[in-house]
């Protein structure tokens, strides 16, 4: 059985809309600015990957904005552009109709709102819990669409949006569902979060006067990953039945593997994420042979590029210093639960194409990462597989494969 891509939809901070989003990850434009949405003067990191322009009254009435948390909001967005742009879903039964959505943090922006309320002496608002609970964004999303299947919601950290990805691929593969709206959503440009990532260190704090530099994945010098938001939505179903109803076919999803470092909860570790790779080739009965690009997990930390690069080489062996890689985030900053489904965007669109988008700010790279970044101009090359990568905090590794036709 194969399962194909027929609709996506991202909104991210070099763009909403796939044509937008990919028209400025290919010339390689930064979307990390000094922080607008609070006071961050306080901050020891003052920068973050902001959505710009993003209005929800464009597309929600005032009382479903009161009853929606931000990272909920973008999610919406996203999958309205990706239901578009799949085409209707009417042949299928909407209990057939599943969501599974990625969220690291969920609702955090009404979490330290309805939390600072409390200690003021304030009321909180009515929806404080709904808002918050990680599985608001797929309920809204199969509220809104009138998806009656499996509703699921994954909350693996930086891993989230892959994993959901992966338990679409096989709602689908396990005849649970014809159908699958996926990927990730998160909106943690927050003063408590980003002080909870300062204090492990794990921010950059070097480049606050300087933004766009900050976000440097492999590069000698970087001191940590911007924080950004985001949300990327596919639609994934049975090429077989998608060809039946005339859709849109983007991309083969082709394979799913993850595993658990259980060695450290924040500390990445190789074995884990060769482990992760091998295993989503394994489950699309591929070989290293056939990979052509690697979307990196690469957020621009200095121990976690280092261990991302020596996991390509352990496990491509001969073939790693051949292949083309390439890290999203040296554009968007890091978007936690978001990441690995805008990632899974920039893959789709690299196999569509021929193009692959460039690593920015890679002017210099840190000598233990000597492997092809696709280092500051985006380059061309007929790529057939595309192997997406995702690690997060647990020791949880995930890996995705995306193919042609």
């Amino acid at each position: 059985m194969r399962i194909v891509v027929t609709g996506m939809g991202i909104v991210s901070p070099i763009g909403t809309g796939i044509d937008q989003f990919w028209k400025n990850a290919v010339a390689g434009t930064s979307g990390i600015i000094s922080i607008q949405s609070f006071d961050a003067s306080k901050q020891r990191s003052r920068i973050a990957g902001e959505v710009q322009g993003f209005d929800p009254a464009t597309f929600l009435s005032a009382k479903q904005i009161e009853q929606t948390d931000r990272f909920t909001q973008l999610a919406l967005h996203a999958a309205g552009q990706a239901m578009a742009d799949a085409g209707s879903l009417e042949s299928y039964e909407p209990r057939r109709l599943a969501v599974s959505l990625g969220s690291g943090m969920g609702g955090f922006s009404t979490f330290e709102s309805s939390a600072a309320r409390r200690f003021q002496n304030k009321s909180v608002p009515p929806f404080t819990v709904p808002r918050i609970m990680a599985n608001s964004a797929a309920a809204w999303i199969a509220t809104k669409y009138g998806l009656k299947g499996t509703n699921l919601t994954t909350s693996t950290a930086c891993s989230s949006g892959a994993n959901a990805i992966g338990m679409a691929l096989d709602l689908l593969r396990s005849g649970k569902a014809d159908a699958v709206v996926t990927g990730g959503a998160e909106a943690c440009v927050l003063p408590l979060t980003m002080v909870g990532f300062e204090a492990l260190f794990a921010l950059s704090t070097g480049f606050n006067n300087d933004p766009a530099h900050a976000s440097r994945p492999f590069a000698k010098g970087r001191d940590g990953f911007v924080m950004g938001e985001g949300a990327g939505i596919l639609v994934l179903e049975r090429e077989d039945a998608a060809l039946k109803r005339g859709a849109k076919i983007y991309a083969r999803l082709a394979g799913y593997g993850c595993a658990c470092d259980a060695t450290h909860i924040v500390a990445p570790d190789i074995d884990g994420q060769a482990a992760a790779m091998q295993t989503a080739l394994e489950d699309a009965a591929m070989t290293t042979a056939q990979v052509d690009y690697i979307n990196a997990h690469a957020t621009s930390t200095p121990i976690g590029d280092v261990i991302e690069t020596k996991a390509i080489k352990q496990l491509f062996g001969e073939r790693a210093p051949e292949i083309p890689v390439s890290a999203t985030k040296s554009m968007i900053g890091h978007s936690i639960g978001a990441s690995a489904a805008i990632g899974s965007i920039a893959a789709i669109m690299t196999l569509q194409t021929g193009t692959i988008h460039p690593t920015i700010n890679l002017i210099e790279a840190d000598p233990e990462c000597d492997l092809n970044y696709t280092p500051n101009t985006a380059a061309q090359k007929n790529v057939q597989t595309a192997l997406c990568n995702a690690f997060g905090f647990g020791g949880n590794n995930a890996s995705i494969v995306f193919t042609t036709l």
